[in-house]
């Protein structure tokens, strides 16, 4: 529900109440938030290999969107902003069921998995926005050639001694 996943970001729906804008043929527009730098537009294509990771990460300064394109029904997992530079706290950590019929954006620091999981072959497909800077700082920082400086990642398994399994 919108008020369940308020404390990670907003669900991307219509909304009750009056709309943002209302176009000429009775088209209404409901505004969704975001905030980055230079935007950057991708098609994420998750295959299903099952519910468990070991990883999650932030972003500090983009809210990402993600809006499903096609696919089964995924689950993704949140856990609520920490402060400084501080670790996602397993016992914050949150599933949600991504039906297919709406989208949602993240609020900035909220972790998260770094895949939505499909909860059925074959895969499951997701456009997400997100800005050239933060892309830049992770294909860098993945590849060796920089630092996590607008993304923070943790490694559970490592940090913590346990990877996540969802349960269907």
């Amino acid at each position: 529900t919108p008020e369940a996943f308020e404390p990670f970001g907003r669900l991307i729906a219509t909304r009750d109440g009056p709309p943002d804008y209302r176009g000429a043929s009775g088209t209404q527009g409901w505004h969704v938030a975001f905030e980055s730098g230079q935007p950057l537009l991708s098609v994420l294509k998750t295959p299903s290999l099952g519910l468990q990771f070991g990883r999650m990460e932030r972003h500090l300064h983009v809210s990402q969107p993600f809006v499903p394109l096609g696919g089964g029904p995924a689950a993704v997992a949140v856990a609520p902003p920490t402060p400084d530079g501080s670790r996602p706290r397993l016992e914050e950590i949150r599933a949600f069921l991504l039906d297919g019929s709406q989208g949602y954006v993240l609020h900035l620091g909220t972790w998260h998995s770094l895949d939505r999981f499909p909860l059925a072959p074959p895969d499951t497909t997701f456009l997400m926005i997100t800005d050239q800077e933060t892309q830049r700082d992770l294909t860098d920082s993945y590849a060796g050639h920089g630092r996590w400086a607008l993304t923070q990642e943790v490694d559970l398994e490592a940090e913590y001694g346990v990877a996540v399994a969802l349960a269907p």
